[in-house]
């Protein structure tokens, strides 16, 4: 059974390279070889140039990711900033508030 599915794919084999021979046998089978050969490349280069440009694309987009997360960072340590000024500022205010009691 094994050699009935050999003797298949050999004869599968033998039908492609018949049509193969046939086409390059043909007035312009040739041409057409070499014009889809010249059509892949053009197709792997343009499919090159695509994924050059998505990489480009997924690294800015890190970068930008990578900025944000540090303004964000920033601004959180801002916010601590903040709150400590204020408590800061109430501090004085309140000093501010008992001299002036004690000017009175």
């Amino acid at each position: 059974m094994g050699n009935l599915s050999e003797s298949f794919d050999i004869e599968d084999l033998m039908s492609y390279g018949d049509d193969l021979i046939s086409l390059l046998n043909a007035k312009n089978g040739f041409e057409v070889v070499s014009q889809s050969f010249e059509d892949l490349k053009a197709l792997r280069f343009v499919c090159d140039e695509d994924f050059n440009q998505t990489q480009r694309s997924i690294q800015d987009c890190k970068k930008k990711l990578v900025a944000c997360k540090k303004k964000t960072e920033e601004a959180s340590c801002g916010d601590d900033d903040v709150e400590r000024l204020q408590r800061e500022l109430d501090e004085e205010m309140e000093i501010e508030c008992k001299l002036k009691d004690e000017l009175r």
